[in-house]
C-alpha cells in the first residue's frame, strides 16, 4: 500500500468541499476561536490563515475587524471555493494555494498565525509537521502569536481503551502500512465523504514539537473544558484542544 502523501491530503479535503462552504457560510467563529482571537489577536495585525479551507475563520476574522488577512490552503479547490464566496461575505480577501512546510513569505512577515481545527495534524510525518512549525516561527516576528487546535489523545475517556488496544497493535507490528507513526489514523469525518488522514498527539508530544522550535505556550486548553458550543458547532466539528503559544 502506498504511504499517506500530500495527494491524499487534498484528494481527502476536496471530497468536502461543499459542506466547508455550507460552515464557512452559517457557522463562522466557535465562541473558544472568539475567545482565543480577541485575546491574542489585534485588529491591526498582519495575519496569515494557514489552512483556511473555503475561508470558515478569514471571512469571520474579517467581519471582526481583521483587515489584513491572507488564506492559505494545500488543496486548490478549497481555495477556489473561498474565492467563490467573496461576493456572499463582500469582501475580497488574498486567498492562496500553498504548503504550510514552505511558505513562500520572507522571515518576520506575519504578527499572527493562525491553523485552525486541527490542520496542522492533517500534515502526514512528524518531520513535515515540524518542518511546518520552523515555517510558522520563521514567518512569525517577534512576540508575535501562533493559534492552532490539535485533537488530544490523553483527554477524552471515551477513546483511552482504543488507544490501549493501538498501542498494543502498533508494538506488535499490526499497523496500517499507509501511515508512519503511533498516533495516525486513517479514518472518517463529519466533514470529508471520503476517508480522511489525521495524527491524534499526546499533550507532551506538542509541548515538545513547540519547545523544540523555541515556541512558548501562552495558553492551551480543552474546548469543552472552557466553552459550550452551539449545537451547529458541535454537528460540524468535534472536540479538540486549543494552544496559544508565541515566538519571544
Amino acid at each position: 500500500m502506498a504511504k499517506i502523501d500530500n495527494d491524499f491530503i487534498v484528494d481527502q479535503y476536496t471530497s468536502g468541499v461543499g459542506n466547508y462552504s455550507e460552515a464557512t457560510k452559517k457557522v463562522g467563529l466557535w465562541a473558544a476561536e472568539r475567545y482565543v482571537f480577541q485575546k491574542y489577536l489585534r485588529t491591526t495585525d498582519h495575519i496569515l490563515d494557514l489552512g483556511c479551507g473555503t475561508g470558515r475563520t478569514t471571512y469571520a476574522l474579517y467581519q471582526q475587524g481583521y483587515k489584513d488577512i491572507i488564506g492559505i490552503d494545500l488543496t486548490p479547490a478549497m481555495i477556489t471555493a473561498a474565492q467563490a464566496l467573496s461576493t456572499h461575505f463582500q469582501a475580497d480577501l488574498d486567498f492562496r494555494v500553498g504548503n504550510a512546510t514552505a511558505l513562500e513569505f520572507q522571515a518576520a512577515s506575519f504578527d499572527a498565525v493562525i491553523f485552525s481545527f486541527n490542520g496542522i495534524m492533517s500534515i502526514p510525518r512528524a518531520e513535515q509537521r515540524r518542518k511546518a512549525l520552523q515555517e510558522v516561527w520563521r514567518v512569525l516576528r517577534p512576540g508575535g502569536h501562533f493559534v492552532f487546535t490539535t485533537h488530544d489523545r490523553d483527554k477524552d475517556e471515551n477513546y483511552l481503551a482504543f488507544w490501549d488496544e493501538q498501542r498494543n497493535k502498533w508494538d506488535a507490528g499490526e499497523r496500517d502500512d499507509r501511515i508512519y507513526e503511533f498516533g495516525d489514523l486513517i479514518t472518517t469525518s463529519k466533514n470529508e465523504e471520503s476517508n480522511i488522514y489525521i495524527h491524534i498527539p499526546s499533550r507532551a508530544e506538542v509541548w515538545q514539537s513547540l519547545a523544540r522550535v523555541g515556541f512558548t505556550v501562552q495558553e492551551t486548553f480543552y474546548r469543552s473544558d472552557r466553552f459550550h458550543e452551539s449545537e451547529q458547532v458541535r454537528q460540524v466539528s468535534g472536540e479538540c484542544r486549543f494552544w496559544v503559544a508565541q515566538k519571544k
